[in-house]
């Protein structure tokens, strides 16, 4: 039996059973009532997925891999951030990739994992060549002083 999750328009994630799902796709509007104590109104559903879509969204769209360094960051308000400290910036300059929000998958990474590094070295975007980085607290793309380009 397949879990789905309701998304309302408030940003609320709701499981519900497929059981549950097929009783809820009939109403047309009103006030619903679940078995663990939630109340909801139809008019406030945004959608209703399967809980499988719902994961393979919420990883694709929020969590990813910087193609230059594999770094793991996280999708914040719209603004990638790193997933370690998220009140660290990045710099778009250094992170090609997720200036132009190109940024590996978990599958992908995985596979990025085990290159030797000028295989690597072949993924990354061309513009960072000849570049100098402070390392700050084991992230490279924390910076100081005036941009080289």
């Amino acid at each position: 039996m397949e879990t789905y999750i309701i998304k309302t328009m408030s940003g609320s994630i709701i499981e519900i059973s497929e059981e549950k799902y097929e009783k809820i796709r009939m109403l047309t509007k009103g006030l619903v009532h679940l078995e663990s104590g939630v109340s909801f109104n139809l008019s406030s559903v945004d959608s209703i997925i399967p809980k499988s879509d719902y994961i393979l969204e919420k990883s694709d769209k929020n969590i990813g891999y910087a193609r230059e360094d594999g770094a793991k960051l996280v999708k914040q308000f719209g603004v990638w951030k790193w997933a370690e400290d998220t009140k660290l910036t990045l710099d778009m300059d250094y992170y090609r990739s997720v200036a132009e929000d190109n940024l590996m998958s978990e599958e992908e990474y995985k596979q990025y994992k085990t290159l030797p590094e000028n295989e690597r070295l072949k993924m990354l975007p061309q513009k960072r060549v000849g570049r100098e980085l402070k390392q700050v607290g084991g992230h490279p793309a924390v910076w100081f002083g005036a941009n080289p380009y």
